[in-house]
C-alpha cells in the first residue's frame, strides 16, 4: 500500500495536503502587468474579438478575398484572436457582435519608374472600436513582393502583433516533432511546422526512434532508440553528429551500474540537465541526469515503475506516471523532498502528464469508457474536465510554448494521427496529410522555427 494511503486514507485529505503543500513551496504565479499580485486561477480561455476593415486601396485589389482569407486563417490558429464572420466556426463572431478592436487594412502604394501606382506593402493597423489606431501595438506591415506576399512573413506579423498584446510570442510557423511509422519502416523522428507544412526528418539512424523532447531553447532534441543491442538516449544539437547521452549497459564490472534500459527524458530550464527513466536491478525509477558531467542522481526510490516524467519551468515540481496503485495514475513530486502526492485517482489509467507552460495546469490521458481522452487538471484548485470525446483514443498531449494550443494524438481515421487544438478543447485541426496508413505519436513543441 503506497505510504501517502497508509497516512491518509481519505481522498478529500489527501488533495487538501497535497494543495497546502503546493501552494505553501511553489513559487509559481500567474503573469501579472501591474504592480499588485493578482493570482488567477481555473479553466478560462480568452481571445481578443476583432473584425478585419478592409479600406479601398485593399479591397480594389484583385486577390483581396483571397488574402482576407489567408489573414483569417493566421489570426484563428494563432490561438489569440476570434474573428467577425471567420471561416472558421471556432473562431467566428457573427456580424453585430460586440468586438474587442478592429484591424485597419490597407495598401500602400508608390508611383513606378512608368508613372503607374504599385502596391509595395501591406499594412495592418489595430485600432479600438472607434477606428484610432492603438499606439501599444506598432510596425505590421508586410512586403509585396511581385504584388504577393509571403504567408511565413505574415505568420511573423501576427505572432509579433500577439506579443504586444499579450506579452507572448505567437506560435505561428514553430515546429513540432513527433513519431512517425511508415508501413514496413522503423519508426522515426520527424518534425512539421503548425501550417502542416516542412515535413522532414530529424533522426537518421537504423534503430528504432521515440519519445522526442525539444530543449527549453529549441537548439536541441533528444530522443530513444530501440535496438537488438538495448536503449539509448540521443542527444541532438543540429550543428554536430548525434550523440549518446545514455544507454543500456548489462556487462558493467559492478551491478549497480548495470542499465537494462534507458528512456527520456524532460529537461531542466537552462538545458543542462534532463530527467530520465532508468532501470537497474529490475526496478524502474527517475533520475536527474546531467548531460556535460554524465553523472545521474536518483529521484524516486518506490518499487514499482516510476516514468514519463515532466518537470515544470522553474526546474522545481515533477509529475509522473506510476504504477504503485495497481493502476497508472499520475503523481507529483517537488525535487528535494521524498514523498510523491497522488494527483489522479479512479479505476482507469492516467498518463501523459504535461506541465502547461507557466506551471498552472496540467494536461494528461485518462481512460474513459475503454478509450483514452485528453484531460485538463487545475491542480491547485482540483479542476479536472475532459478536452475529448468520442468512441476513439485522443492521447499524448503537448503543450504549445504560448499555453493557448495542444497537439496531441488521436485515432478518429483509425491510424493514429496528429491534431491541435485550443486549450479550451475547441478549435481542433489535422495537423498533418501523410498517407493514411502512416501512424505518428509522441508530439513535442518548440517556438523554434526550421
Amino acid at each position: 500500500m503506497p505510504i501517502l494511503k497508509y497516512f491518509f486514507p481519505f481522498r478529500s485529505f489527501r488533495f487538501f495536503l497535497f494543495f497546502f503543500f503546493l501552494c505553501s513551496t511553489s513559487s509559481l504565479q500567474a503573469q501579472t502587468y501591474s504592480n499588485e499580485e493578482i493570482v488567477i486561477s481555473g479553466l478560462g480561455f480568452a481571445r481578443f474579438a476583432v473584425t478585419m476593415v478592409p479600406e479601398k486601396s485593399f479591397s480594389d485589389h484583385p486577390d483581396a478575398r483571397r488574402w482576407l482569407r489567408i489573414i483569417d486563417r493566421n489570426l484563428c490558429w494563432s490561438g489569440v484572436f476570434l474573428v467577425t464572420d471567420s471561416r472558421y466556426r471556432t473562431c467566428r463572431t457573427a456580424s453585430g457582435d460586440q468586438v474587442d478592436m478592429k484591424i485597419l487594412l490597407k495598401l500602400e502604394r508608390k508611383v513606378s519608374d512608368t508613372g503607374t501606382l504599385v502596391s509595395k506593402h501591406l499594412m495592418l493597423t489595430v485600432a479600438d472600436n472607434d477606428g484610432l489606431p492603438l499606439r501599444s501595438v506598432r510596425n505590421l506591415d508586410l512586403p509585396l513582393r511581385k504584388n504577393r506576399f509571403r504567408e511565413a512573413e505574415l505568420m511573423d506579423l501576427i505572432n509579433n502583433m500577439s506579443a504586444q498584446l499579450t506579452g507572448l510570442e505567437g506560435v505561428l510557423g514553430s515546429t513540432i516533432a513527433f513519431t512517425l511509422k511508415q508501413p514496413k519502416r522503423r519508426k522515426i523522428i520527424a518534425r512539421i511546422n503548425t501550417h502542416g507544412k516542412k515535413l522532414a526528418a530529424i533522426s537518421k539512424n537504423s534503430s528504432i526512434s521515440l519519445l522526442p523532447s525539444w530543449s527549453p531553447q529549441g537548439d536541441a532534441i533528444v530522443y530513444t532508440t530501440l535496438s537488438r543491442t538495448g536503449t539509448a538516449i540521443i542527444y541532438n544539437n543540429f550543428k554536430n553528429r548525434p550523440v549518446k547521452l545514455l544507454r543500456s549497459n548489462t556487462s558493467a564490472t559492478r551491478a549497480s551500474n548495470n542499465f537494462l534500459s534507458v528512456s527520456g527524458g524532460s529537461w531542466f530550464s537552462r538545458g543542462r540537465k534532463l530527467v530520465v527513466t532508468l532501470s537497474r536491478r529490475g526496478n524502474t525509477d527517475l533520475y536527474s541526469f546531467d548531460r556535460q558531467k554524465r553523472k545521474e542522481t536518483r529521484l524516486t526510490t518506490h518499487r514499482s515503475i516510476d516514468t514519463v516524467p515532466d518537470l515544470s519551468a522553474d526546474n522545481q515540481h515533477l509529475i509522473f506516471v506510476s504504477d504503485r496503485t495497481g493502476h497508472e495514475q499520475i503523481f507529483y513530486l517537488q525535487l528535494g523532498t521524498k514523498i510523491p502526492f497522488q494527483l489522479t485517482f479512479g479505476r482507469g489509467s492516467s498518463s501523459d502528464p504535461a506541465w502547461s507552460p507557466d506551471g498552472t495546469l496540467i494536461a494528461y490521458s485518462k481512460i474513459s469508457n475503454g478509450h483514452s481522452q485528453i484531460n485538463l487538471m487545475d491542480p491547485f484548485t482540483g479542476e479536472d474536465h475532459s478536452l475529448t470525446k468520442g468512441r476513439y483514443n485522443s492521447e499524448q498531449p503537448a503543450w504549445s510554448p504560448d499555453g493557448r494550443q495542444i497537439a496531441f494524438v488521436s485515432s478518429s481515421t483509425g491510424v493514429d494521427k496528429l491534431y491541435i487544438m485550443f486549450v479550451d478543447g475547441t478549435g481542433r485541426r489535422r495537423l498533418t496529410r501523410t498517407p493514411k496508413d502512416f501512424a505518428e505519436g509522441s508530439p513535442t513543441w518548440t517556438a523554434r522555427k526550421f
